[in-house]
């Protein structure tokens, strides 16, 4: 009679199976998924994602849409939508990182970083859930400004550039304030952040055109990262020079991801490792 003996697995083999990894493009997809369903039952990012940027788009084309119109800058709609846009992604940016302040506080990252997923799928996946929450709150948006004279009309491609813009915009900025949030009191300081990103809203051309600002005020709306993403946004709906207000935004956004990616990386290594 012949016996089949069983060999037990060692804590090697233990520790290769269970570190088996997902493939990145997998996992990238159910974390931003997950983050996605997350945000979507979540009151605070609905509203500053969806409710407010309609409420402020009409807010100011009742109440400044026909001064900024009569400055010669063109229809005021288009500005204010291409305005709005950004600052929802921009609030909503906010909201979404005091969620994952609060997910650092709870221990939430520490189980995250166990899971046999490839590192850079956890920042791919919630970048990616921010693009794709922006696109949608974008998307909303101008449905909701149509009825107010919004208009695409330098063609279809021109129409995705505009609805792309918000999403380049938005993931620029996406690494300064996950940077924050990342940090030992990053709930204050993201409520902080969003005090003084009002100074971002009431400074840049969609506001009003920078020749109406003071001289000494001009270079700083002209340069600030909120006004190239503006333009290039009137210009791909309204008309007008794209090149360099698209490069801008690119360049922004580049800018932003390198000087504070690194930041990014280690306060998510060392939030995850310590929460």
């Amino acid at each position: 009679m012949t016996t089949t003996r069983t060999e037990q697995p060692t804590a090697g083999t233990e520790r290769a199976v269970q570190r088996r990894g997902v493939p990145w493009p997998r996992a990238v997809a159910g974390i931003a998924g997950g983050l996605l369903r997350s945000w979507v039952r979540d009151p605070g990012i609905v509203v500053q994602s969806l409710v407010f940027p309609a409420f402020l788009l009409a807010m100011f084309q009742l109440v400044l849409g026909k001064t900024v119109t009569s400055m010669g800058g063109g229809e005021s709609v288009y500005a204010n939508t291409g305005l709005v846009a950004l600052t929802g992604g921009l609030f909503g940016g906010l909201s979404t990182a005091i969620a994952l302040a609060a997910e650092r506080e709870t221990g939430v990252l520490a189980r995250q970083w166990t899971l046999p997923v490839p590192r850079a799928a956890f920042l791919s996946g919630r970048l990616c859930a921010e693009m794709i929450r922006v696109g949608v709150s974008t998307v909303v948006l101008y449905l909701v400004a149509m009825t107010m004279g919004f208009r695409f009309d330098q063609g279809f491609l021109a129409a995705l550039g505009a609805l792309a813009v918000p999403m380049i915009f938005t993931a620029g900025l996406a690494a300064p304030i996950t940077a924050m949030a990342l940090r030992t009191n990053g709930a204050q300081t993201i409520q902080l952040v969003g005090g003084l990103s009002l100074l971002l809203l009431f400074f840049n051309s969609g506001f009003a055109p920078v020749a109406e600002y003071p001289d000494v005020l001009q270079p700083v709306v002209r340069y600030q990262p909120m006004t190239p993403a503006v333009d290039a946004i009137k210009a791909l709906t309204e008309g007008g020079a794209i090149t360099a207000p698209l490069l801008g935004t690119v360049a922004w956004t580049v800018v932003l991801i390198a000087a504070f990616g690194p930041l990014v990386v280690r306060g998510f290594r060392r939030a995850a490792a310590t929460s």
